[in-house]
C-alpha cells in the first residue's frame, strides 16, 4: 500500500543535507551543528510565503530534513506525528479523519474531507492514495476546514506538499537505496540542474522504483495460492524557466504504475449468520483464505503548469493542471473466505479532472501594502470519473430469492449469477475567493476571506444487466472486452442533475502581546460537494446533499526560554451538517451505498511542542511531540444504516422491502426504532467513526557531531491512539482498540561525501492493530497494518556549482 498515486509527483525536491561543492567559493565541506527537528519552516497556507507561527492557523509543518528525521515516507506515516490525524483504508482508498471531522465514502464519486495538494495542484481522490513523499521542501497539515483557499472538499482540513523547484545554477541531487525484511527494495533517484546557454532554465528529473513481499500468506483450501506483490514505479520531470525579470514559468509531468493488493485481500474475522452461513472464522494473523486474488492495477498521470507574472503593484499566479488515474484491471473477493461466495471485479474505472486556477496576490508595491495583504482568485474544475464496467456475482442458493424477479426468472435454475452495472459521474465546478489580512498595528490583525462557488454534478451509463457466464467457454476475457452478447438488460437508471450553490466565509482576530506571543480567534466553514450513489442495482441513483462544516477555534502560539522552547495549544468546536456515511452492501441496493447523518458535532482541545532542553550543554538534543483530545459524535441521525450484529443483514433506507426470512431459516430480527426490522435505526449521540477521543506524539532525537568523523543521529518516536468505533453503528465488534506505536533509527552523516547511512525499525514492538475493519454483508472483514519493518538505508547526495 505503500507507494502510490502521488509517488513520483513529489520526489522532485531538493537536497537537504550538507554536500561536497565543486567550483564553488563556499568552504569545501560543511559541518552539521544542530538537531534537524529544529528547522524554521516557511508555510503558504495563506497563498503566500509566511512564518508558521504568524499563521492564524492550527498548522503543523514539516521541511524535507525534519520528515527524514522522523523517517516519514508517506503522507500516512504523518499521522505519526501529528495528533488529530487518522488513516485507515477501504479497498485501497484512503479515509482520512482530522480531528474528529471525515467521510466514510469512498469511490471515485465521493470527495475526502481533507484535500491534498501539490504544488497548488489539487489531487482526486483514488485507490491507493498513501501518498509516497520522497525528499520534499515541505509538507502542511491545515487543521480544521479551509474552504476559503482550498476550496471545495476541505471540510475536515488541508494536506499541502510543496517541492523544490529546479536550480539554475548548480547541479544537485541524490540517489538512494533502501532494503530491508520482507524483501523491501526501494531505489530513488533524482537530479537538478541548469540548462547551459539558457539564462533562468532548470529541470529537475526523478525516478523510483519500490517492492516488497506480501505481509502474509493467502490458502485456498488448506493451500498456498500465490499472490503478486505490491509495488510502484515511476518518474516525474519538472521544468522551470524564469525567461524575463517578471515572467516564469514551470511545466510538469509525472507517470506511476502500481499494484496494490494488500489492502484488498482481507480475512473474515466474523462470517455473518446469513450470507458468511457455513463459514469458519479467519483470526487476524496475516494468513488469508481467499479463492481468488484481490487487488489493483493503476497507471496515474499528471501534467501542469504554472505561469507567474510579476507586472509591478500585483503579483498574477496561474495554475493549470491534467490528472487520469486509470485502474485497468480490480478484483475483491467479497465474501473473504475460500469458497466460491462473491466477488467484485472491474476493467475499466477512472478518474479524470482538469482544473486552473488564477491568482492576483498584493506585495510590497501594492497600495497600502504597510496595512493590507490580499488575494483574489478563481478557480475551476471540469472532473469525469467512475466504472465503466463494475460486475459483481453471487454464488450459494439464496442468489435468485435476492435478486430482483426479472434476474431470478433468468438464472432460476442457475447456482450463480453476475450482475454488470456502470455509472459515469461528472462534474463542473466554478469558484470566486477573496482573502484579506488588515494589520491596525504590531499587535492586532484582521483576516477576513469568502470562496462562492457554484457546483453542478451529473450522473450517466447507469444501467443492470444479468451475465450469462453459464454458457460453454465463458471466461474473463469477456470481461475485459468490448463485447456485450451474453448480457441481458435488466434495467436503465437515470437522476437529475445536482446543482448546488455555496458560500464559505472566514473571519480571524490576532493578537500580537510579545514578539514571541500569539493569540487567535476564527470561525470558518467549508463544503463538501453533493453526490450520488454511483453503482445501482435496484433503482434509480439517490442522491446525497453536501456537508457543511462550521469551526471555532480560540488558540495561541509561543516561544520560551530564550526560543529553546515552542508551545502551541488550541481548543475548537465544528457543526457538521448531513455528513456524509458510507457502507458496502449489495443488498443495500447500490453495493457502496452513501447517506447523510443529520448533524455531527466535534469538540476539543489540542497542543504541540518543540523544545530543545539543553541547548548550551547539548544543543544536539531535541523534543517534539503533541496531544488531541477530541468528544466527535453525531447530535442528530435518525436515519442510520449498518449491519444487524445477530443476523448480519443490512438495515436501513436502501433495505429490500420483503426479504423472506422464513423461507431462508434465519431468526427473528430486534425490533428497531422504525416499522420493519430491516429499516433505518436511530444513530443519535453515537461517536463519529475513525476517531479516537485521543491522541498523541513524543519523538527524542539526538545529533553528534563526532568532528572529522561526521556525525550521528539518533531518533526514538511513540504515538498513541485510544479505541475508535470504524462504523457510525458503533457495533462493538466493529472496533479499533486503543494502540501504542515505537519506532527508533540512528544515521550516521559523512558530508565531505554527501553520505547517510540509516538503520531503522518501524513498530518496534510489532503491534497488531488494523489498517482496515469493514462491515459488509459476508460479516467483517479486516486487514492488519503493516508489521514490524526494518532496514537499512543509504543516500548519497552531491551538489555542485557551476561557475
Amino acid at each position: 500500500m505503500k507507494k502510490t498515486i502521488l509517488a513520483a509527483a513529489v520526489l522532485a525536491a531538493p537536497i537537504f543535507a550538507s554536500h561536497s561543492h565543486a567550483q564553488s567559493d563556499e568552504p569545501a565541506t560543511k559541518k552539521r551543528s544542530a538537531n534537524r527537528l529544529l528547522e524554521e519552516v516557511t508555510v503558504t497556507a495563506q497563498k503566500r510565503e509566511q512564518d508558521s507561527q504568524d499563521v492564524p492557523i492550527a498548522i503543523q509543518a514539516f521541511s524535507g530534513e525534519k520528515l527524514d528525521a522522523f523517517n516519514i515516507e508517506d503522507t500516512a506515516d504523518l499521522q505519526k506525528i501529528t495528533p488529530g490525524l487518522t488513516f485507515t483504508y477501504t479497498y485501497g482508498y484512503t479515509l482520512i479523519y482530522l480531528r474528529g471531522v471525515g467521510s466514510e465514502a469512498f469511490l471515485p464519486n465521493a470527495d475526502p474531507s481533507v484535500a491534498t495538494y501539490i504544488d497548488g495542484i489539487n489531487i482526486p481522490a483514488s485507490q491507493g492514495k498513501q501518498d509516497s513523499l520522497g525528499p520534499v521542501k515541505r509538507v502542511e497539515v491545515l487543521k480544521g476546514p479551509q474552504g476559503t483557499l482550498f476550496g471545495r472538499n476541505a471540510t475536515a482540513g488541508a494536506i499541502s506538499i510543496v517541492t523544490e523547484d529546479p536550480p539554475v545554477d548548480e547541479i544537485v541531487g541524490n540517489i538512494k537505496y533502501t532494503a530491508g525484511n520482507y524483501d523491501t527494495a526501494e531505489y530513488q533517484a533524482y537530479t537538478g540542474f541548469g540548462i547551459p546557454g539558457v539564462e533562468g532554465l532548470g529541470m529537475t528529473l526523478a525516478g523510483f522504483k519500490d517492492t516488497h513481499e506480501n505481509y502474509g500468506t493467502n490458502f485456498n483450501n488448506g493451500e498456498p495460492m500465490p499472490w503478486r506483490e505490491d509495488f510502484s514505479e515511476g518518474g516525474r520531470v519538472k521544468v522551470r524557466w524564469d525567461f524575463l525579470d517578471d515572467y516564469s514559468l514551470t511545466l510538469i509531468g509525472s507517470y506511476v504504475n502500481q499494484f496494490n493488493g494488500n489492502s484488498l485481500v482481507q480475512e473474515n474475522t466474523r462470517p455473518s449468520p446469513f450470507f458468511g452461513n457455513g463459514a469458519e472464522p479467519d483470526e487476524p494473523d496475516r494468513d488469508t483464505h481467499t479463492n481468488y486474488e484481490g487487488g489493483n492495477a493503476t497507471i496515474n498521470t499528471m501534467y501542469g503548469a504554472i505561469f507567474e507574472w510579476r507586472p509591478g503593484p500585483v503579483d498574477v499566479k496561474l495554475i493549470y493542471s491534467d490528472q487520469l488515474a486509470d485502474v485497468d484491471w480490480g478484483q475483491y473477493d467479497y465474501d473473504s473466505t475460500d469458497e466460491d461466495r462473491s466477488g467484485f471485479f472491474t476493467y475499466d474505472q477512472y478518474n479524470e479532472q482538469e482544473t486552473i486556477e488564477l491568482q492576483i496576490l498584493s506585495n510590497e508595491d501594492t497600495p497600502w501594502s504597510d496595512k493590507l495583504e490580499w488575494v483574489v482568485g478563481y478557480y475551476g474544475l471540469k472532473a469525469e470519473g467512475g466504472f465503466g464496467r463494475l460486475f459483481f456475482f453471487l454464488n450459494n442458493g439464496f442468489a435468485t430469492a435476492l435478486l430482483p424477479p426479472t434476474v431470478g426468472a433468468g438464472a432460476a435454475d442457475q447456482q450463480k449469477v453476475t450482475l454488470e452495472s456502470a455509472g459515469i459521474l461528472t462534474t463542473e465546478a466554478d469558484a470566486f475567493f477573496a482573502q484579506g489580512t488588515w494589520m491596525f498595528n504590531e499587535e492586532w490583525q484582521l483576516t477576513l476571506g469568502a470562496r462562492h462557488q457554484e457546483e453542478t454534478r451529473s450522473i450517466g451509463s447507469t444501467y443492470l444487466d444479468y451475465v450469462d457466464n453459464q454458457s460453454p467457454g465463458f471466461d474473463d476475457s469477456y470481461y475485459e472486452s468490448n463485447d456485450y452478447s451474453r448480457n441481458t438488460r435488466l434495467s436503465t437508471f437515470s437522476a437529475p442533475p445536482l446543482e448546488e450553490e455555496t458560500f464559505s466565509p472566514k473571519i480571524s482576530l490576532q493578537w500580537f502581546p510579545t514578539i514571541t506571543t500569539q493569540v487567535y480567534a476564527s470561525l470558518q466553514r467549508g463544503y463538501k460537494s453533493p453526490t450520488y450513489n454511483i453503482v445501482n442495482f435496484f433503482g434509480n441513483p439517490d442522491a446525497v446533499e453536501a456537508e457543511e462544516t462550521t469551526a471555532a477555534e480560540l488558540g495561541v502560539k509561543s516561544e520560551w526560554l530564550d526560543g529553546s522552547l515552542r508551545l502551541n495549544g488550541a481548543i475548537f468546536a465544528s457543526r457538521t451538517k448531513n455528513q456524509l456515511t458510507g457502507l458496502v452492501s449489495f443488498t443495500s441496493g447500490a453495493i457502496v451505498r452513501y447517506a447523510n447523518a443529520e448533524e455531527a458535532e466535534v469538540e476539543g482541545a489540542e497542543i504541540d511542542f518543540q523544545w530543545q532542553p539543553m541547548p548550551n550543554w547539548n544543543p544536539g538534543l531535541a523534543i517534539t511531540g503533541g496531544a488531541t483530545y477530541v468528544e466527535s459524535i453525531f447530535s442528530e441521525y435518525k436515519e442510520g444504516e449498518g449491519f444487524d450484529d445477530e443476523s448480519g443483514l443490512y438495515f436501513g433506507p436502501g433495505a429490500p422491502e420483503d426479504i423472506p426470512f422464513d423461507v431462508l431459516g434465519l431468526p427473528s430480527l430486534p425490533v428497531s426504532t422504525t416499522d420493519g426490522a430491516n429499516g433505518p435505526r436511530d444513530f443519535t449521540g453515537n461517536d463519529v467513526p475513525r476517531s479516537p477521543n485521543f491522541t498523541s506524539t513524543v519523538s527524542l532525537n539526538q545529533f553528534v557531531n563526532v568532528g572529522d568523523f561526521g556525525a550521528l543521529e539518533f531518533g526514538v518516536d511513540y504515538s498513541y491512539k485510544s479505541e475508535y468505533f470504524t462504523t457510525a453503528q458503533n457495533s462493538p465488534h466493529y472496533v479499533q482498540d486503543q494502540y501504542e506505536l515505537w519506532s527508533a533509527r540512528a544515521s550516521y552523516f559523512y558530508d565531505p561525501w554527501g553520505l547517510q547511512l540509516t538503520a531503522f525499525v518501524d513498530n518496534a514492538k510489532d503491534k497488531d492493530y488494523y489498517a482496515s475493519i469493514l462491515q459488509q454483508d459476508f460479516g467483517r472483514s479486516v486487514t492488519l497494518a503493516p508489521p514490524r519493518l526494518y532496514g537499512l538505508k543509504l543516500k548519497w547526495d552531491f551538489d555542485v556549482f557551476l561557475n
